[in-house]
């Protein structure tokens, strides 16, 4: 299973991605199957900053959380 320590939104974009494309699903498969746009989906998996995130990820850094992320290998 992989393991990722995430830091900044794009480290999260990354693991998005990855996951999404191990399931075998497409962006706007997964956007249909959650309600939300295509467009929201292209804009998290590129990791664009948005003022949640960038928030959020100030505030763990400066409590010293980090966070490990980890999530299906298909291929095992």
């Amino acid at each position: 299973m992989p393991r990722l320590s995430a830091r900044k939104p794009q480290d999260l974009a990354a693991v998005i991605r990855a996951a999404r494309e191990e399931s075998g699903l497409s962006q706007a498969e997964l956007a249909d199957r959650l309600g939300f746009s295509r467009d929201y989906m292209i804009g998290l998996e590129s990791g664009q900053p948005n003022t949640y995130a960038t928030r959020l990820f100030r505030v763990l850094h400066e409590l010293g959380i980090t966070i490990d992320v980890d999530y299906p290998d298909h291929d095992v």
